[in-house]
């Protein structure tokens, strides 16, 4: 094979524009300062992002399940989570009857309703949720934004937050949450960030690719340049050269 230079632009099949959702987020977030450094708003929009998204996805069920959930408790029976799944339509379910919508409409007793509305939730998002070592410790959160008057507030501005799938799509939804992860983490420390899924995207296509075997021989050099070098652009160069 000739020396030679490769260029090859790897771009996102379904790139989509999330700004306008990521800037309704931050405004959310500007609302906790005082009690919050602005590097721990994520504390607190990162979970609520998660509680409105799961929300919205179960909200065409969630009577069935509430009802479902409701009918077996009357009788002493404990359903096993597979029952309230398959009602749902998800591996996750929420039998409270609370809603972010309904919480405001006791705002005295908004922190206890909170979390009574998040342990309706199947167990495993509560674990992510509340659990001190394996989740977010949202429960800590929950206390401090009542304390500081900002509970009421927050939940407000998520409720009336459109992510419902049928607007929102799961495409869409990862590309917002990366950019509110990203956001959040611009002074964070090397290694802290996600890996960009242009570079994902580059080692699967190299690992299934047919008819590379000579990628890996000795008289190849192979460099790539990818997003997170600090430049900011989604262009991977490779630079095959022979002996």
């Amino acid at each position: 094979m000739t020396n030679g230079i490769y260029h090859k632009t790897m771009t996102d099949d379904a790139s989509l524009n999330v700004s306008k959702e990521v800037a309704l987020v931050f405004s959310i977030a500007n609302t906790l300062r005082g009690p919050y450094k602005s590097d721990k708003y994520k504390d607190v929009i990162i979970p609520m992002i998660i509680v409105r998204r799961l929300e919205c996805a179960l909200a065409k069920t969630k009577e069935a399940v509430i009802k479902t959930y409701e009918k077996a408790e009357a009788k002493g029976i404990i359903l096993p989570p597979q029952k309230l799944e398959s009602v749902a339509g998800f591996l996750f379910y929420n039998y409270s009857r609370w809603t972010l919508e309904k919480l405001l409409d006791d705002p005295t007793n908004i922190a206890d309703n909170f979390e009574d509305y998040i342990k309706g939730f199947s167990s495993q998002i509560q674990t992510m949720l509340l659990s001190k070592k394996a989740g977010l410790n949202f429960g800590a959160e929950i206390e401090k934004m009542d304390g500081n008057n900002r509970l009421y507030g927050v939940i407000k501005k998520f409720s009336e937050l459109d992510l419902n799938p049928e607007t929102i799509d799961n495409i869409k939804m990862g590309y917002m949450f990366e950019e509110v992860i990203r956001k959040f983490s611009e002074n964070a420390e090397a290694g802290d960030h996600y890996t960009p899924r242009e570079v994902i995207r580059l080692l699967v296509n190299l690992l299934m690719a047919e008819g590379i075997d000579d990628l890996y021989e000795d008289s190849r050099v192979v460099t790539i340049l990818d997003a997170a070098c600090g430049s900011g652009g989604t262009t991977l160069v490779h630079y095959l050269t022979a002996n």
